[in-house]
């Protein structure tokens, strides 16, 4: 008996094994259409939903990066990640405007205050260029490639030099500082002919810090030399000319100086968005500081006591540095009146003020009062050559 029950349980072992054999087979060779009816049918992972979601937004902001105000095809002929690298927090990021062809005035800038100078006061600075209109004769795009390869401090966009198209370059900075530099507190725009002492901004972006805390995060700052009520020039002889298809209003909305102002990348921000959807106009810091600016009611700071219109003050003011009575200087913005080398003296001499090295100026010692101009022969920054016959 015990014989007989193992030999039927084994021969029903066999025959469950061959069935199940035989539904694995039935399954396998069988059309896909009958195999899925077999398949218990699972809603689609929740990774792939997402990405079917986001797929859609991640075009959106591809075509929102590839323009800039009226342009479709922007692009960075040479991006920059200056601050992608800074682990630590920013005091501020510095962004120039500077023509293609100005590399000696880009030099003087980096001997005045190298990097290495500006993160130890919590600063990095970028210069902001153009694609190389096809009139220069200077410098070649290899040679702005091997100066951003030496530097590291070029930001370059792909539309071309030119007065016109400052609006671009000037919106192109804004954006960059806005978005690739979140960690910066503070923007300081400025332009490459223009002196200024960084000594003086650090301290006052760090007094900012402490005594108004919520500027760095507010999404309405501007500061600097505030313009108002000024008229567009209707002299079609003059480069700055303005028709009245352009703008038809008598004066602009008041506007801060293009020279140098101070925002932060909240502000800078909703100024960049708002250049998406207002016409566009061609002189930056009118349009930027003074129309956006206008449409979004923000108010602005004055620091117009900071500032000088005259070169020959800021040349004085290095004078009285190197004097024995080491004045300090009254103004903090100035140009450099043609001198490249102006800013590197400028500030060189200055910095042993903020060592308590300086003596106060007395009233009676002010610029206006004691400043004489004096005559310089500057020469160009790239020379030409001549042949002229010379009478023997």
């Amino acid at each position: 008996m015990r014989l007989r029950g193992r030999i039927a349980y084994k021969c029903l072992t066999l025959i469950v094994v061959a069935v199940i054999i035989l539904l694995v087979c039935i399954d396998y060779f069988a059309p896909n259409a009958k195999r899925d009816e077999f398949l218990t049918h699972l809603p689609p992972l929740e990774r792939d939903v997402s990405q079917e979601q986001t797929a859609p937004q991640n075009i959106e902001t591809d075509s929102k990066l590839s323009r800039l105000v009226n342009l479709t095809d922007f692009k960075y002929e040479i991006p920059n990640n200056v601050c992608r690298k800074n682990d630590k927090g920013l005091l501020a990021i510095i962004i120039v405007t500077s023509y293609a062809g100005h590399d000696e005035l880009r030099a003087a800038h980096r001997l005045a205050a190298p990097q290495s100078k500006l993160a130890e006061m919590g600063m990095q600075r970028i210069f902001l260029l153009a694609a190389l209109p096809t009139k220069e004769k200077y410098i070649t795009q290899k040679q702005v490639l091997d100066e951003q390869q030496r530097f590291g401090d070029i930001l370059q966009g792909n539309f071309q030099e030119a007065y016109r198209n400052l609006s671009y370059k000037h919106v192109m900075g804004l954006r960059w500082a806005a978005t690739d530099c979140p960690n910066a507190k503070f923007i300081i725009k400025i332009d490459d002919d223009i002196i200024y002492d960084v000594f003086h901004f650090r301290r006052y972006l760090e007094s900012l810090e402490v005594q108004q805390p919520t500027l760095i995060a507010s999404q309405a700052y501007l500061a600097g030399y505030v313009l108002n009520a000024r008229p567009p020039v209707r002299n079609v002889a003059n480069k700055w000319f303005v028709s009245e298809h352009e703008w038809p209003r008598t004066t602009y909305p008041a506007y801060l100086s293009g020279w140098l102002y101070i925002t932060n990348p909240a502000t800078a921000l909703r100024l960049v968005e708002q250049a998406q959807q207002t016409p566009f106009f061609w002189i930056d810091d009118t349009w930027v500081t003074g129309i956006l600016r206008e449409k979004l009611n923000i108010s602005m700071q004055h620091l117009n006591a900071w500032y000088s219109a005259n070169a020959e003050f800021m040349d004085c003011c290095v004078r009285d540095l190197k004097s024995q009575s080491s004045y300090e200087c009254e103004y903090f913005v100035g140009p450099n009146g043609g001198d490249n080398k102006m800013l590197v003296e400028f500030l060189h001499n200055v910095e042993k003020c903020y060592f308590d090295e300086c003596s106060k100026r007395p009233p009676e010692k002010s610029l206006k009062k004691t400043c004489v101009g004096s005559a310089k022969h500057l020469l160009p920054d790239h020379g030409s050559g001549q042949v002229k016959q010379v009478a023997l």
